[in-house]
Formats: C-alpha cells, sequence, structure tokens
C-alpha cells in the first residue's frame, strides 16, 4: 500500500464532510451574523446542496434576528421544495411577505416552483397570478406541477398560451406527457419542437430515449440518435439513456456498440450494459462483461449486482452461483428488496433452498417482492406446505398479495396436487383480494385439474375463463388427455391449438401418439400425412451437460460430438451390464463399484 500522506497534507485536504461541520460551528458560534456571512454561507450551502443544513442554519439566523439578504429567501424556498418540506415552505412565504418581498421576480418565481413541487397547484397559481410579468421559467414550475397530479389538459393550455418558450418548457410537457404515459403525444411534441426551430438539449434528448425505450419505439430512437452530434454522446447520461433505449428495444447489439464507443463509462453505464444482456436472454456476455468492469476502478452497485444475479439464474451453474453469490454478499451492499429478491430467485432456480432462506431471513425490509420470491422458490423446489405457510405469515405481517403471490401459491398446490386448496386460493383471489384472474393464474388451475385427473373439469374452467386461453393453456389439457387416454377431448383441444398455431409441430405429434396409443393407427397416419403436405417440420430437440465448465449438446443419435466412439461404447457397456443385471442385480453392484 502507498505510504500515509504527510501531516501537512491531511491539514490541507480536510475530508469535505468534517469541513462542512467545522464551517457550520464556526457561522453557529457568531451572535448576529452580518448580511454578507448569511449570503455566502447560505449560498454556499445551496451549491453542495445540503438543503436540510440550509434550512436548519435559516431558522438559526432567524432566531438571532441576522437580517438575511433578499437575494438569499429564492435558496430558502428552493430548499424546502426538494425537501418537501411544506409546513417550513409556508412559514418562509409569511416570512417574505411581511419583509415585503413578494414584489421581487426571483422571490414569487421560486415561491412559485415550491408550492407546484409540494402539489399545492391553487397556491402555485395564486402567487403566479401575483406576478406582473408572465415569464417562462414560472411557467414551467407550472406546467411540471400540473404533470405530478396528472392534469395533463391544465398543463396543455398554459403551453400553448406561452408567447415565448424555451429548451426548458418544451422539455417540461414533454415530460408531462411521459409522465402521464402518452408517449405517442409527447414525441409528436418533440417533433414539433424540431419544426420550429427549437434547439433540443441533453434533458431533452434524454427524455426522448426514455420514452422510446418505454414505447419499444426503436425506430424513432434511432431517428433521434441520428439528430444529434458527437459533442452531445460526450454526455454520458446521454449516452447512456440511448444504451437503454437499445436495450428496452432489444437491438442489444446496437446498445453494446454504444458503450464500446464510450471514453469514459461510469457505474450507470456499466450496469446497463450488464442487466441489458440479462435481460435480453445472453447471460454469458453479461458475466464477461462483469469480469471486465472489476478490473477497471469502477465499483458495482445494487444494480449491477442484480444484473449479474439475473444471469446466473440464467444459466443455472451451480459453480457460477456460488461463486456470484458469495462475492455480491460479501460487498456489504444493504440487502434492500431488490438485491435480496433477486438472490433468492438466484438460489431457488438453482436448488440452494437454504441458502435462499437464509438470505430471506437476514433482510430487515420484506416488500411483497420479496416474500413472493421466496413462496415462488419454494413452490419450485417441491416445499408446498412451507409456501403456503409463508404465504400465511405474509398476510400476519400485513403485506398485501398481488397477482404473482397468486401465481405462485397456485403452482405449489399444483405441484403438491391440493386441488381443494388451489382452487380456495383462486376464489380468495377474486373475492378477498381483488385480483383479476390473468392466464397465467388460469393455465395454474388447468394445469392442477388435470394433474388430478379432472380433464372435463379442467376444460369447463377454459371454457368459462374471463380472460381469452392461450396455447400453452390448450397444450397442457392437450398433454393430459395423452396421459388419461382421452381421444374424444384431444381432438376438441387439438383443434383450438391448431386455430391458434398451425404451424407448431409438437400439436401434431402429439396429437400423432394419443391416436396410436389408442390404436387409432389410421388417424395417427393421417396427421403425419397432414404435416407433410403443410412442410410442417419437426424441431430437434437438444440434451445438454456442463462438464469441467464446458457445455456439451447432444441429439437423438447424435454423432457430430468428437468423443462420440467413446461415448458409445460406454454407453453399449453399460447396456451390457443391464442386460445381464436382469438375471443377477448383484452382479450390476460389483461391476460398478
Amino acid at each position: 500500500p502507498p505510504p500515509p500522506p504527510p501531516p501537512t497534507q491531511t491539514s490541507r485536504r480536510a475530508p469535505p464532510a468534517t469541513t462542512s461541520r467545522a464551517a457550520r460551528n464556526l457561522f453557529d458560534a457568531v451572535p448576529r451574523p452580518a448580511p454578507a456571512l448569511c449570503s455566502t454561507f447560505l449560498s454556499s450551502l445551496s451549491r453542495a446542496s445540503s438543503h436540510h443544513d440550509l434550512l436548519q442554519t435559516f431558522s438559526s439566523m432567524h432566531r438571532k434576528g441576522a437580517y438575511v439578504p433578499s437575494g438569499c429567501v429564492p435558496l430558502v424556498f428552493k430548499s424546502c421544495a426538494l425537501t418537501a418540506s411544506s409546513c417550513q415552505g409556508r412559514q418562509v412565504h409569511c416570512h417574505a411577505l411581511v419583509r415585503g418581498l413578494l414584489g421581487d421576480v426571483f422571490v414569487l418565481t421560486a415561491l412559485v416552483d415550491f408550492y407546484a413541487k409540494n402539489g399545492d397547484m391553487e397556491s402555485a397559481v395564486s402567487a403566479f397570478d401575483e406576478m406582473p410579468v408572465k415569464d417562462p421559467i414560472p411557467i414551467n414550475c407550472l406546467i411540471t406541477g400540473y404533470s405530478k397530479a396528472g392534469d395533463v389538459d391544465k398543463a396543455r393550455r398554459l403551453f400553448d398560451g406561452m408567447e415565448r418558450r424555451t429548451s426548458a418548457s418544451w422539455n417540461s410537457m414533454i415530460a408531462c406527457y411521459a409522465h402521464g404515459g402518452e408517449f405517442r403525444e409527447a414525441l409528436a411534441l418533440f417533433d414539433r419542437m424540431l419544426s420550429e426551430g427549437a434547439r433540443p438539449n441533453a434533458i431533452t434528448i434524454t427524455s426522448v430515449f426514455s420514452i422510446c425505450a418505454k414505447s419499444g419505439d426503436l425506430d424513432t430512437g434511432k431517428r433521434v440518435r441520428d439528430l444529434i452530434g458527437e459533442d452531445d454522446l460526450q454526455n454520458v447520461i446521454v449516452h447512456t439513456a440511448l444504451m437503454e433505449m437499445y436495450v428496452k428495444c432489444r437491438a442489444i447489439d446496437d446498445a453494446r456498440r454504444e458503450f464500446d464507443r464510450m471514453s469514459q463509462r461510469d457505474v450507470v453505464a456499466w450496469s446497463t450494459m450488464i442487466a441489458g444482456y440479462a435481460q435480453n436472454g445472453r447471460p454469458l456476455e453479461s458475466l464477461e462483461l462483469f469480469e471486465r468492469m472489476k478490473a477497471t476502478d469502477c465499483r458495482p452497485n445494487e444494480v449491477t449486482l442484480v444484473g449479474v444475479i439475473s444471469a446466473c439464474a440464467q444459466l443455472g451453474s451451480d459453480e457460477l452461483v456460488e461463486q456470484i453469490g458469495n462475492y455480491a454478499e460479501n460487498q456489504r451492499l444493504p440487502l434492500t428488496s431488490y438485491l435480496g429478491s433477486a438472490l433468492i430467485d438466484m438460489y431457488t432456480r438453482c436448488g440452494h433452498v437454504g441458502r435462499a432462506r437464509s438470505v430471506f431471513s437476514r433482510m430487515e425490509q420484506k416488500g411483497v417482492i420479496t416474500w413472493n420470491s421466496m413462496i415462488r422458490g419454494l413452490a419450485m423446489n417441491g416445499f408446498a406446505e412451507d409456501a403456503i405457510s409463508l404465504y400465511e405469515k405474509m398476510a400476519e405481517n400485513g403485506v398485501q398479495p398481488n397477482e404473482i403471490t397468486f401465481v405462485a401459491l397456485l403452482a405449489a398446490c399444483t405441484h403438491a396436487g391440493l386441488v381443494d386448496q388451489g382452487m380456495a386460493f383462486f376464489e380468495e383471489m377474486k373475492r378477498e383480494h381483488l385480483v383479476s384472474p390473468q392466464v397465467e393464474h388460469c393455465a395454474c388451475i388447468v394445469d392442477l385439474l388435470c394433474k388430478s385427473g379432472g380433464l372435463w373439469e379442467a376444460y369447463k374452467f377454459i371454457c368459462d375463463m374471463e380472460v381469452e386461453p392461450n396455447a400453452v393453456i390448450w397444450t397442457t389439457l392437450l398433454s393430459s388427455c395423452r396421459a388419461h387416454a382421452d381421444v374424444e377431448l384431444a381432438k376438441l383441444a387439438s383443434r383450438k391449438l391448431l386455430a391458434m398455431e398451425p404451424d407448431n409441430s409438437s400439436i401434431y405429434v402429439l396429437l400423432s401418439n394419443i391416436y396410436a396409443d389408442a390404436g387409432l393407427w389410421g388417424d395417427a397416419r393421417e396427421i403425419r400425412d397432414l404435416m407433410r403436405s403443410k412442410n410442417v417440420q419437426k424441431l430437434s430437440a437438444y440434451s445438454w451437460i456442463k462438464l469441467d465448465g464446458e457445455v456439451h449438446k447432444f441429439l437423438v443419435q447424435d454423432t457430430y460430438h468428437p468423443r462420440s466412439a467413446e461415448i458409445y461404447d460406454v454407453i453399449h457397456g453399460l447396456g451390457l451390464l443391464l442386460d445381464r443385471a436382469d438375471s443377477d442385480p448383484d452382479l450390476l453392484v460389483s461391476e460398478l463399484c
């Protein structure tokens, strides 16, 4: 390690927190600070975003009877707005009124901003009406306030009535539409902005990229990318927003090209790309990029780790799960609902239920996402009774279940064959928690009924569903028809399936096998002929195994593996041993040992 700095260097470079505290102590020691000192100190606190300290200092000045210059009052309103200090802001309003400062346009503008940010639009408009000149800045504040309140129409009327619009005016209105989910209107307004010759800034471009990401509008995102110059891309926030847009629109290779072009990358850029690979089903690239990040001086944050954990969960490698799990837990980051739930999901997907329970028990704050992850993980690993008990504990803790909770519960009942319990949960979901059944809930009920042998009951349930049944539901029923040799119901289910997916080879193969099992060879032949006439090709299914860090894939009667001859020799030898074991089971044990 490098040698410690000399004492003189330490004294010159005191930590910022210590410097701030020392300055505050010195200021508090002054009985009645002069106006210039008040102005200087409040300005420095505002620049440092020390808003709580600023409000405490202003109160201290007021108690000491110090004169606070009028130019400092907008700074106080700003701190009240950013800290949601509604009561103190109203007191400052009274202070400004008593001192006759409400004729100052800067004080009035800050007052409008304070009330708008705190959701009191009536008071914000009242303060705005007192202004002799309607400057664009307070109008922008009102537009933002109406946006937070969800009143797009009032915001648009203000915007349309503006004689002069700044970039912030356009940004506020575009953000207002985006906040309300009206993405098409937001993009139309951006196009109007360009047509009127207004120049978008970094905030505009970032907002538009975000809108394209949320709406999946890749074409508009690419068009905006062509509009901006290289100087704009030097802004890390803009460049990261562009990457995020590509990731959300599933153009992951375009995102990677932009990532590689960045001269400087912060933790947000790394996290966006790492999580993007995981979200787009490319976990190996996610982990490779994470290893590159670890080689830099950029420390991973919670978002980075969640992306990496998601990639590990997709791969299902015990070795990677152990490695990444240990790394994540050793980072000493707080086990938030976001990070803890990701760890629980990864561990349960790979069968490490004990470690998942350990993470769950150590989490201080457990949101509904966390409870859902643990209930789903227990259900997935066959601990149905534990999953149900955990749901009961969740209710005791006052956590409101959502639609995902009931998917996990119904899956638990399906795995354990708890038909009555599953149906009871389904009714409780609708009646007590007012959760409308989605196709996932219905799929669980159909699977539950089919596994218990109630195929016609499942068919009736499907016909009475409030949502349109999908191919998964009909496939579940068709597969159960083969297990229970119900040819009549298989015909009904296959008819529905083929109308949805006429080119799905598995439907034809499954129906043909049902006919063959029932001895209906003519019907089975007709299905195979129908496949050929429609040129429906059966997809090959692979088996794969990971050995010594390498994944090996196999087809039926595969000869492409470089060691296929050796593999077949071993299989042939095992076959001979099994034949001999039919007559002498002890012989097989002795041979294998």
